[in-house]
């Protein structure tokens, strides 16, 4: 049986482990990068917000990017990971703990949803106290979806510690199974990389999406299309098993 071809559109330095298991799988993978992130420099008063005692209690992380946002400019400008005393921290889920483990901290809170609902839900319910100030280490194209949800229980502020910025197409060989219809799945794991794709391709309506979690999924409804694939939590793992079960029950309908 031929293999089916899936395209990823993360960014390089992002993409290896999904190409992996996606080979592990017998699929013949690609990947074209539609963004890569930045690290942006914040302002002295952002960095004491996270360095000085008593600025605020807890300190959110939703993404990977984000924690490596904040701990290389906590390093080119204090030349530590230091935290303030007494902050705590908070995490999207296991794989932005794992980041967090690499600068040498514990997340005092792991959420254990699926969703900014549930992280949301989550803060609140265990994490957030009336009066709490809480800060969340975003990029710069990140919803406002956490301040408008955590605000009317704590003041809330945001550091956009890392920038989006959309790539043109380089790869010529993988853009043409695209544009040529012989790409069997494309994967998107950020609204930023599925509108770039929007602008560089159009109309996408011959090809089957793939989406890694609710957001992605949400902002390619909002397009106007519909997500052939949506993993079960938002991670490369739990994407490719729900691409390789969904191509399992196609092959069993024919």
């Amino acid at each position: 049986m031929q293999k089916k071809v899936v395209v990823t559109t993360q960014p390089a330095d992002q993409a290896r482990e999904m190409l992996r298991l996606l080979s592990q799988q017998g699929f013949q993978a690609y990947n074209l990068p539609m963004i890569k992130t930045q690290t942006r420099k914040i302002s002295d008063d952002q960095i004491n917000a996270v360095t000085q005692p008593g600025q605020y209690q807890l300190l959110v992380f939703t993404s990977k990017k984000g924690v490596r946002g904040l701990f290389e400019n906590l390093m080119q400008r204090k030349a530590s990971y230091a935290l303030a005393p007494g902050l705590k921290t908070a995490v999207v889920g296991p794989g932005t703990h794992s980041e967090l483990k690499n600068y040498g901290l514990e997340a005092d809170y792991i959420n254990p949803g699926k969703t900014a609902e549930d992280l949301a839900a989550f803060l609140q319910e265990k994490a957030i106290q009336p009066g709490h100030k809480v800060l969340l280490a975003l990029g710069n194209n990140a919803p406002d979806f956490l301040q408008e949800n955590l605000g009317p229980k704590a003041s809330v502020q945001r550091i956009n510690v890392y920038k989006t910025i959309p790539l043109p197409v380089t790869d010529v060989k993988t853009e043409r199974l695209i544009r040529e219809q012989k790409a069997d799945l494309c994967i998107f794991t950020s609204p930023s990389g599925f509108h770039n794709f929007l602008h560089i391709f159009g109309q996408t309506n011959k090809l089957k999406l793939a989406a890694i979690g609710s957001t992605t999924a949400d902002a390619i409804r909002e397009a106007g299309y519909d997500p052939t694939v949506i993993a079960n939590s938002p991670s490369a793992q739990s994407l490719v098993q729900a691409i390789n079960d969904y191509f399992a029950k196609q092959n069993s309908k024919t």
